[in-house]
């Protein structure tokens, strides 16, 4: 038998085959880089009509504050509203893949009950690619203040395994739970505003920190081990059968760079989740002590009472 052929990039994520999907790649990236340039209008206009969008009484302060918005806010509004977006899609192909077989969760089929399912999955997934190489394009822009080279090492893996997983069709309900790990990045972006414009105390952000800890240890702590623990124990059979050149063919390092990642990802989330918890714990410990230190110094003040202004009067 004659061996299989390697597809084209992203030939398995549209039924036109690598070419639509490249042009939707494209648009995709000129699509985040014009949210970048209308974000960052629409915060020039803000600052220029609206005098409390910094509320830092510190004249350098502000100034430090307003520039990093203008620069960096824009990445960050773009950060936010990908996250939502690519969150709710990803729970939408949970749902529509939940029922399917562990094959279908594991491969894309070129026809299929979840053909139209699929092809969603790998639509989001060229989105969050696209997202990617803007996001990275501007990294390096404004190097070092959107990130380092963790950062763009995150990003790079992320986007090769992405490409592996279109290329080929594979992973699309695994991709559903990798993607709806971006909800506690949504607080992880409210966050960043709310610190930069000075709201850095208060009920607001003590929420906001409870979210992105909450939303961080349902989506890649919970969610992240469930979706590991299907994987790797109940479709270990299909996962072997994508080397097949009967079905994906995928080439066994190719394979192994998905798993793999897939793996580093899920012991990195299980860190960090630990390192917020721990914070969290922290946080609640101090909460007491400082309620105990505003109760003393309340009853030690003196008092503004006439009584006590007679009996000072007196001695």
């Amino acid at each position: 038998m004659a061996e299989k052929s390697p597809p084209l990039i992203f030939e398995n994520s549209h039924d036109g085959g690598s070419l639509p999907a490249l042009q939707m790649l494209v648009t995709d990236i000129f699509t985040w880089e014009i949210l970048f340039q209308v974000s960052q209008f629409a915060i020039k206009v803000g600052f220029a009509n609206y005098s409390k969008v910094i509320i830092s009484p510190k004249k350098a302060n502000h100034d430090e504050a307003k520039a990093a918005l203008i620069e960096q806010g824009p990445s960050y509004v773009v950060s936010f509203v990908h996250s939502m977006y690519v969150t709710a899609r990803g729970l939408l192909h949970l749902y529509s893949l939940w029922g399917a077989s562990n094959m279908d969760k594991v491969y894309i089929a070129a026809e299929g009950d979840y053909r139209v399912a699929h092809l969603e999955v790998a639509r989001t997934n060229i989105l969050f690619v696209a997202y990617l190489f803007y996001d990275m394009m501007h990294i390096v822009l404004q190097y070092p203040k959107l990130g380092g080279e963790d950062t763009m090492a995150h990003h790079m893996i992320f986007a090769m395994c992405s490409i592996i997983n279109g290329t080929y069709g594979i992973m699309p309900f695994q991709f559903g739970w990798l993607i709806v790990g971006e909800l506690s990045t949504i607080f992880l972006n409210w966050r960043w505003f709310l610190l930069k414009s000075g709201r850095d105390a208060g009920s607001l952000i003590e929420n906001v920190n409870s979210m992105f800890a909450a939303s961080f240890f349902i989506s890649r702590n919970v969610m992240y081990t469930a979706g590991i623990v299907h994987l790797y124990i109940f479709s270990m059979s299909e996962l072997k059968s994508l080397l097949s050149p009967d079905d994906a063919g995928v080439p066994l390092s190719a394979l192994g760079i998905t798993c793999g990642c897939m793996l580093l990802g899920w012991f990195l989330n299980l860190y960090w989740g630990a390192k917020i918890l721990r914070k969290v714990a922290s946080a609640a410990r101090a909460r007491p002590t400082v309620a105990a230190n505003d109760t003393n110094t309340v009853a030690t003040k003196p008092a503004k009472s006439g009584k006590k202004n007679r009996r000072s009067k007196r001695d």
